[in-house]
C-alpha cells in the first residue's frame, strides 16, 4: 500500500470512517416508479461499501414531488420511504461503511414530463438554460412548506439509519438557485442581496441542527463557482464561511451547474483533478473539513491532494461506479487492476433515459442478476480475441473456477479499443484494457499473443467450450473511388497504419468520423466531414458531444450534414445535398461508415463442426458496455 494518508481513519462530529474514500452522490434511477428505494438500490450501494469505501453518500433524494428529476427519482419526504432506506443503510453498514444521504430538490431544472405534470418552481421565474420550460416563482408560503418537508426528510433519514445527511447547495438545483444571483431575482427578504440569497439555506440549517442535535454530522454540497455568469469563487468563499458558521460540519465541494454541464458532469475533455483550483479558494475561507474530487481516478492523485492539505476526504462518485472495489484494490497495492472511470458520461445519459449504466462496468445495478458463482462443473475454456469482451469473459470464467486460455492474433491486447483511445483527450480509454488484462492475469488466465486461432488451432486445443470475441471490422461503403488502396479506414488511420495528406474528406459523421476529424485537425489538416443525416455525432454521449463539437469548431472542421457522397474519384468528392449535386477537391478520403461484426472465424468454425459462443462486437457491433455485458452473461452460463 503506497497511499497511507488515503487509508488513515477520519472522524467527523463523532462519525468514525475507516478511511478517507467517499462514494459521492450520483443518481441511479434504481428507485421504483413509486419513487421508493428498491432491493436493486440496496445491492448497488452495498457493493460499494463492500469494496472498501469509508463513507457512501446516497444519491440526490427529493424533498417534494414538484422537485423530482425523473420517474425513478427517490423520495424521502414520506414515512413510506423509511423501510426501503433501512435496507439501503443496512447493506452499507454490512459492508463496513458509514451511510449518508443527499437531500435536495431540482427547482427549475426539471419539467412536467419529469415530475408528474407539475410546473417547476424556483426562486424566480427564470427558465433553465438546458430545459427551457416554464417555471413559476415560489411563494413565501410555499417556502415555509418546503422547509417543513425538508425537515421531514431529515427526520426520516435518521429513522432509516443514515449516519449523516448532506444538504444539496450545488449543481444549479433549487437551493443553489437561491444562492446564485443568476437565478435568484427576488426583491423580498429571500433575494436582492447576498444576505437575502443566503437566508433560506441558513434558516434550513438552523432548523435541521435543532432537529438532529449538535452531535449529528451535517454535510453541505457546495458549488465553488458557476463559470458561465453565475457565482464566482470570491462570493462562494463568503457563502462557504456562512455555512460553516451556521453549523455545517463538512463541505463537499464541486463546481458548475446544469447550465455548465461539462462542469457538473465532466467528460474526458475535462482534465484529471480539474476542480482542485476552485477547491483551494474554498479551503482558504473555512476551517471545517473538505471533501472533494472532480475526475480524480488515480490513487496517487487522491493521496497527493490529501498530503497537500487541499481536502480531508476524497470523493470518487463515478470512480466507484466504474469499480466498486477501487478502495480495496488501492489498499492492497493492486492499482493496475482498478477499472477507472473514463469520463464518457454515458452514466448520466442512461439515468436520464431510465436507470444507470456504466461503459466499463457491466455489473452496475445488476449485482443480484449477475452473480458469478462457482461453476458446477469447471472445464477448459478457450477465449478467442483479446479485446474488452474477450478479456471480460476470460476474467469472469476464472472467477467461476474454469481453466481459461485467451488467444489474440495481434501482439497487443485491446482490439478496436486501441483505436478508440487515440483521438484527443481519450487516452484514459486504454486503461480499460490494461486493468482488465492485469485482473485476468492475476486471476490465472493464460494469455497467448501473436497466435492465430484458426480452425486447426481451435480443434487441436481441445477446449470444452469456445468463446469467440473476434470483434468488428469497418464497413467499406459501395462508393466509386472508395475501394481498398484508394480510401483508408478511420480505424487504420488511428492505429498508425496510414496517414492522409492535404485536404481530407471523412465519409461518415458519427463518433468515429468526428473524432477522427478532431484528431486530424490537430495536425493542421483541412478536414470536411460528410454525414447523411441532419446532425453529426448523434451516437456520442451528450456530455462528450458538447466538448467534441466545440473542438471541431475550434479546429476549423467543416461539417456537411444531409450530404450523401456519390463518388470520390480524380481528386474530387461528389455529393448530393438538398436535391443538388456538389463537388469539391480533396487529396485524401477516410472512411468512417460504421462497423460490422467480424464473422469470418465463426463461419469457419461452424463449417468445421466446432461449436462456439459469440460475444461482444462479434455478435453485433455495439458499444463498450454491451460488449462487456454480453461477455459476463455468456460466462455466467458456462
Amino acid at each position: 500500500m503506497n497511499c497511507k494518508k488515503l487509508f488513515e481513519p477520519f472522524t467527523l462530529n463523532g462519525m468514525y470512517l475507516r478511511n478517507r474514500i467517499v462514494m459521492g452522490p450520483i443518481g441511479t434511477g434504481f428507485a421504483g416508479e413509486d419513487h421508493l428505494p428498491t432491493g436493486r438500490m440496496a445491492d448497488y450501494y452495498g457493493a460499494r461499501a463492500q469494496g472498501g469505501a469509508g463513507l457512501v453518500i446516497c444519491e440526490h433524494t427529493i424533498s417534494q414531488p414538484v422537485g423530482y428529476w425523473g420517474k425513478r427519482a427517490g423520495e424521502l419526504f414520506s414515512e413510506r420511504s423509511v423501510e426501503g432506506f433501512r435496507k439501503v443503510t443496512g447493506a452499507i453498514h454490512a459492508g463496513g461503511a458509514k451511510a449518508c444521504i443527499e437531500i435536495g430538490h431540482m427547482g427549475r431544472c426539471t419539467s412536467p414530463q419529469k415530475n408528474g405534470g407539475l410546473t417547476p418552481v424556483a426562486p424566480s421565474a427564470v427558465p433553465c438554460h438546458m430545459l427551457q420550460c416554464p417555471v413559476r416563482e415560489i411563494t413565501v408560503g410555499e417556502i415555509e412548506a418546503f422547509k417543513r418537508d425538508y425537515l421531514a426528510c431529515v427526520r426520516h433519514a435518521v429513522e432509516a439509519g443514515f449516519d449523516a445527511v448532506e444538504l444539496h447547495f450545488t449543481n444549479g438545483y433549487f437551493l443553489a438557485q437561491f444562492l446564485s444571483g443568476r437565478t435568484n431575482k427576488r426583491t423580498d427578504h429571500y433575494g436582492g442581496t447576498l444576505e437575502g440569497r443566503l437566508r433560506l439555506p441558513l434558516e434550513l440549517i438552523a432548523l435541521i441542527r435543532k432537529e438532529v442535535g449538535e452531535r449529528y454530522p451535517l454535510l453541505a454540497r457546495l458549488g465553488a463557482l458557476e463559470p458561465l455568469g453565475g457565482r464566482q469563487i470570491e462570493e462562494s468563499k463568503v457563502v462557504a464561511r456562512a455555512l460553516q458558521e451556521a453549523g455545517i460540519d463538512l463541505l463537499d465541494v464541486n463546481a458548475g451547474s446544469f447550465t455548465e454541464y461539462e462542469w457538473e458532469f465532466p467528460s474526458y475533455y475535462q482534465p484529471q483533478g480539474f476542480n482542485l483550483r476552485a477547491v483551494d479558494g474554498i479551503r482558504s475561507a473555512v476551517s471545517i473539513p473538505i471533501l472533494t474530487g472532480g475526475r480524480v481516478t488515480e490513487p496517487r492523485m487522491a493521496e497527493q491532494l490529501l498530503l497537500e492539505g487541499r481536502a480531508e476526504l476524497v470523493g470518487l462518485s463515478r470512480g466507484l461506479l466504474a469499480d466498486p472495489c477501487w478502495a480495496q484494490k488501492a489498499y492492497e497495492g493492486k492499482e493496475e487492476t482498478i477499472r477507472r472511470c473514463v469520463g464518457c458520461t454515458r452514466c448520466k445519459d442512461e439515468i436520464a433515459k431510465g436507470s444507470l449504466r456504466c461503459s466499463v462496468n457491466p455489473f452496475v445495478g445488476r449485482e443480484r442478476e449477475l452473480p458469478l458463482t462457482p461453476a458446477k462443473e469447471p472445464g477448459r475454456v478457450l477465449v478467442v480475441g483479446g479485446g474488452p469482451a474477450g478479456l471480460q469473459a476470460a476474467l469472469c470464467l476464472r472467477w467461476r473456477g474454469h481453466e481459461v486460455t485467451l488467444v489474440e492474433r495481434e501482439q497487443s491486447l485491446g482490439g478496436m479499443l486501441r483505436a478508440a483511445a487515440v483521438p484527443p483527450m481519450k487516452w484514459e480509454l486504454a486503461s480499460v484494457v490494461t486493468s482488465l488484462a492485469a485482473e485476468a492475469r492475476a486471476a490465472g488466465v493464460k494469455i497467448l499473443l501473436g497466435q492465430e486461432a484458426d480452425v486447426p488451432f481451435v480443434r487441436g486445443f481441445g477446449a470444452d467450450k469456445v468463446l469467440l470475441a473476434a470483434g468488428a471490422r469497418p464497413i467499406r461503403p459501395p462508393i466509386p473511388g472508395a475501394e481498398e488502396g484508394r480510401a483508408v479506414f478511420a480505424t487504420d488511420l488511428l492505429l498508425g497504419r496510414a496517414f492522409p495528406k492535404g485536404r481530407v474528406a471523412v465519409i461518415g459523421g458519427g463518433m468515429i468520423g468526428c473524432e477522427t476529424a478532431d484528431f486530424l485537425s490537430e495536425y493542421g489538416r483541412e478536414v470536411t466531414v460528410f454525414e447523411m443525416s441532419d446532425e453529426c455525432a448523434r451516437d456520442v454521449w451528450y456530455g462528450v458531444r458538447l466538448g467534441l463539437m466545440e473542438r471541431l469548431r475550434r479546429g476549423g472542421v467543416r461539417l456537411e450534414t444531409g450530404a450523401r457522397v456519390r463518388s470520390c474519384e480524380d481528386g474530387m468528392v461528389v455529393y448530393s445535398k438538398n436535391g443538388r449535386r456538389h463537388a469539391a477537391p480533396f487529396d485524401s478520403v477516410v472512411l468512417a461508415a460504421g462497423m460490422a461484426p467480424d464473422t469470418t472465424l465463426c463461419d469457419a468454425l461452424r463449417e468445421a463442426g466446432i461449436a462456439c459462443t459469440i460475444i461482444g462486437d462479434a455478435a453485433g457491433a455495439g458499444r463498450l458496455h454491451e460488449a462487456l455485458r454480453s461477455a459476463a452473461e455468456a460466462a455466467q452460463k458456462i
